[in-house]
């Protein structure tokens, strides 16, 4: 017998469920959806997103929120790219894409923020804005 979790997750999977919603193990979500809803191609690791109501009554939609502890600027890039296809879903049109910092300004930053903010630059495929 699976795991309440694991059969959510394999509802999804079956096309019977748009969405898993968990209150157990993220970590045991994150493992049990890579393996049985499989990645995108490009893409070496899951995050949890979560669509957030703005002050203009639009959502914004945010990555990755907990499900790795660290990340390297590939895996943030990858994380933008999984949130713009998922945005432009929801919007119809091609979403601007962001990556929260310590401040507006390029030079504020860590390096590992400061490398995605590059590759994210030259990527026409994504409306990249900044911080």
């Amino acid at each position: 017998a699976g795991s309440s979790m694991g059969m959510a997750i394999d509802l999804v999977a079956e096309n019977q469920a748009d969405a898993c919603v968990s209150g157990g193990n993220t970590g045991a979500l994150m493992a049990l959806s890579r393996f049985r809803l499989k990645l995108l191609p490009g893409i070496d690791r899951p995050a949890l997103v979560s669509a957030l109501p703005t002050i203009s009554g639009r959502k914004t939609w945010m990555l990755d929120l907990g499900a790795n502890v660290s990340s390297d600027a590939d895996s943030l890039f990858q994380f933008a790219v999984m949130g713009a296809a998922l945005a432009e879903q929801h919007l119809q049109q091609a979403p601007r894409v962001a990556i929260l910092n310590i401040g507006a300004e390029e030079i504020k930053g860590n390096d590992l923020v400061k490398r995605c903010a590059e590759m994210l630059t030259q990527t026409q495929a994504i409306n990249f804005i900044g911080y």
